[in-house]
């Protein structure tokens, strides 16, 4: 019996009656529908469609035998509903079901732009496949297939195990533009599907004047759904092995990440020389939080080594990554901290526990406090409209040393603030502060041990009063919008007569920019009060012209009316009038810059200067900063650094990259790294030189050939 209709669709009767009753029936719609074998079968021919949920089945023509439990498809056969993606063969034979069977000339996406092709391909009822004289690629595929990707994976044999989550080859071969380049008699890799999966992961690799030959091989392994491990062994050829390790693990309301490195060596210069004693070298960084309740956390940070070289002779950053606890390291410097802080809409608070680690040659860790502990809590009280609002605060710290200053001081604070609208745009902002602090100190340093006294106690209350006033003027113009905005600010504190006896701990630095002129309280901790009155002002211009022209410009400069200096010289506020602060920007499409500097208001020469230039063009993007703190006034003398970095593409895929970091001072370039990429879908290679000069004791110039390569979905061979 021939039927001719453009959507014909019918129930197959027979598998009906066959199936079990949970199991839904089978459509079938096509242009042409015969039956055949005397009624046991039908043949479909022309747009067909086979839907059983959740599969369908597409092709241009499909046998079907009911009683067979089989169905054929030939001809531009798509699958669809087994997966994400869809599958596609020349030809598919399957049980009744569309769970099992065999497909020629097979093809499929899979997940993160994954594609794999076979000659022969079949699929078990548990959703596994194998595949026959197959590839693995994700890189995008020529239309006309003249051309090979940049990289795939050939295999006899591929197995795709739904169980394991797992991806098994069986003879296999790395291809790059279509050269074998890695042969494995067997080869595996997680399913892209699959979140985390045990194995090896790529090795890193690199070869260093002062490491020799470097090879790392880490493991990848997945201990429970919550926590899982990367061992990863490196080997040199100029030093003995090192053992780098990371541990992660996630609680129903925290985490703790652990990372670390070890070995057993004699220090080494810049080319890999042994020297001094053979020694136990390590580092471990690593944190932790945990949720008390929705508005408190408790957590841990650790940053430790074994001296103060071995993250830099190793290769490892010395900057931990950030896990959120509250005290970030300085430069060259390490913490270790215990925490407990929770927030409200209205206040805050937090105790910190912590101990620090110099890595600087020239320090002394017995002179660097511990913090044991710090405490502060601060509530937001909201007056009536129009009054602003009232914070209270107290705050404690304790310092202690094996050698130098105890230090004890414990504060309170209520802090008033206001911000009222005039008729004619003008902004006033008042506000007023009154400060308690108590100090003791122990270990002071004498200089007559008969008559100075080695303890103190101290206590003064402080106050101040002031407000700032800005008028924002704005102009719309037909080539640009202007606003133009005068800011003033006074100033009156009260009088500080125990500052002499204060141990400055918290206030050692500050740099005057434009947040900091304007701020009732300059000094960034407690130890340090601005006494007597001073005045503020500044001009703030805004000019936006196109989709996303901007340019800023900000000018302004405070003067002490009366009272002493209490900062250091450095700070652009030691003289009765501070420096001039000069800050702009401009963004234009693909440009940015940005510059800040400090003028000194009688010479008018430049204390500070740093600019930085950006350009992120379709072929050409990079950046340059510089940097020159030539003040005077700074201890260490002229700093000017000049440093920066560009990649520019050569062709669609190739593109060179560079870095440099220059001191001008020394005349010593420290960094340096120059490369070639290349760049497509589905890869990246990088091959960098790089060449350091830290000029950090022992650890002279050092140079190295870096490869970093890339293949998505798989993972990357990099030395970082």
């Amino acid at each position: 019996m021939l039927l001719s209709t453009s959507a014909l669709a019918l129930t197959a009767p027979a598998l009906a009656q066959e199936a079990p009753a949970d199991e839904s029936p089978i459509y079938l719609e096509a242009d042409h529908v015969e039956d055949i074998a005397g009624g046991n079968g039908y043949i479909a021919r022309g747009n067909v469609r086979v839907r059983q949920a959740p599969r369908t089945l597409l092709a241009d023509e499909i046998e079907y035998h009911p009683d067979e439990n089989r169905v054929i498809a030939r001809g531009n056969v798509i699958i669809l509903g087994q997966g994400a993606f869809p599958q596609y063969a020349d030809e598919v034979e399957l049980d009744s079901q569309l769970a099992a069977g065999v497909a020629i000339g097979f093809a499929s996406m899979l997940e993160n732009n994954g594609r794999v092709a076979a000659a022969a391909a079949i699929r078990r009822e548990n959703g596994s496949m194998q595949f026959d004289d197959a590839y693995y690629t994700a890189c995008e595929l020529c239309e006309d297939g003249d051309h090979a990707p940049t990289w795939r994976l050939r295999a006899r044999e591929v197995v795709q195990d739904a169980e394991d989550q797992m991806i098994y080859y069986r003879d296999a071969r790395l291809e790059i533009a279509g050269l074998p380049v890695l042969y494995a008699p067997v080869f595996a890799h997680a399913d892209p599907s699959s979140e985390r999966r045990s194995g090896f992961l790529f090795p890193k690799v690199g070869v260093s004047s002062r490491l020799g030959f470097v090879y790392q091989q880490p493991y990848y392994w997945t201990i429970s759904p919550s926590q899982d491990v990367v061992i990863a062994p490196r080997l040199m050829t100029n030093v003995n092995p090192l053992i780098y390790g990371e541990y992660r693990k996630r609680f129903w309301s925290g985490f703790v990440e652990l990372e670390g490195s070890y070995t057993n060596e004699f220090e080494i210069d810049s080319d890999g020389e042994r020297f001094g004693e053979s020694d136990d070298r390590w580092h471990i960084f690593g944190g932790g939080e945990w949720a008390i309740n929705p508005d408190w956390r408790w957590g841990f940070g650790v940053q430790r080594a074994s001296d103060n070289l071995h993250l830099r002779r190793y290769d490892f950053s010395e900057a931990d990554k950030d896990r959120g606890a509250p005290i970030a390291a300085q430069n060259r410097q390490l913490v270790s901290q215990l925490y407990v802080d929770g927030r409200t809409r209205n206040s805050y608070g937090s105790l910190i526990a912590a101990e620090f680690q110099t890595l600087q040659t020239n320090a002394d860790d017995d002179r660097v406090p511990t913090l044991a502990p710090v405490a502060a809590y601060e509530y937001v009280f909201t007056a009536p409209r129009g009054l602003g609002r009232v914070s209270t605060s107290v705050d404690a710290a304790v310092l202690r040393r094996d050698s130098g200053v105890d230090y004890d001081r414990a504060s309170a604070t209520v802090d008033w603030r206001a911000r009222w609208v005039g008729g004619p745009g003008v902004v006033v902002e008042p506000f007023a502060l009154a400060r308690a602090d108590h100090y003791s100190f122990d270990n002071l340093p004498v200089t007559n041990p008969a008559t100075d006294p080695v303890s103190d106690s101290v206590s003064r209350t402080l106050g101040l009063a002031g407000t700032e006033i800005s008028w924002p003027f704005y102009r719309a113009g037909e080539s640009a919008d202007w606003i133009v905005e005068p800011v003033v600010s006074y100033v009156y504190a009260s009088d500080d007569p125990d500052a002499d006896r204060i141990v400055n701990e918290d206030s050692l630095s500050i740099d005057l920019d434009e947040s900091l002129l304007f701020q009732p309280v300059r000094a960034p901790g407690f130890d340090v009060w601005e006494a007597g009155q001073r005045v503020s002002y500044g001009l703030r211009t805004t000019a936006m012209w196109g989709e996303d022209g901007v340019a800023r410009l900000f000018v302004g400069q405070s003067e002490r009316l009366d009272g002493d200096a209490v900062f250091n010289a450095s700070s652009g506020l030691l003289a009765d009038q501070s420096d001039y602060v000069v800050a702009g920007s401009i963004e234009l499409g693909d440009f940015d810059a940005e510059v800040y500097t400090r003028i000194a208001p009688e010479t008018h020469d430049t204390n500070r200067l740093d600019v930085s230039i950006n350009y992120n063009g379709t072929r050409l993007s990079g950046g340059v900063r510089y940097l020159d703190i030539s003040d005077a006034n700074v201890t260490r003398g002229a700093q000017r650094e000049l440093s920066g970095s560009f990649e520019v593409a050569m062709t669609r895929h190739w593109s060179m990259i560079g870095l440099v970091q220059r001191d001008l001072d020394r005349e010593i370039t420290r960094r340096q790294e120059l490369g070639i990429r290349y760049g497509d879908d589905c890869s990246q290679f990088d091959i960098v030189y790089q060449r350091e000069n830290l000029g950090i004791q022992d650890l002279g110039p050092s140079e190295s050939i870096q490869f970093r390569i890339t293949l998505f979905t798989l993972g990357s061979v990099s030395p970082d």
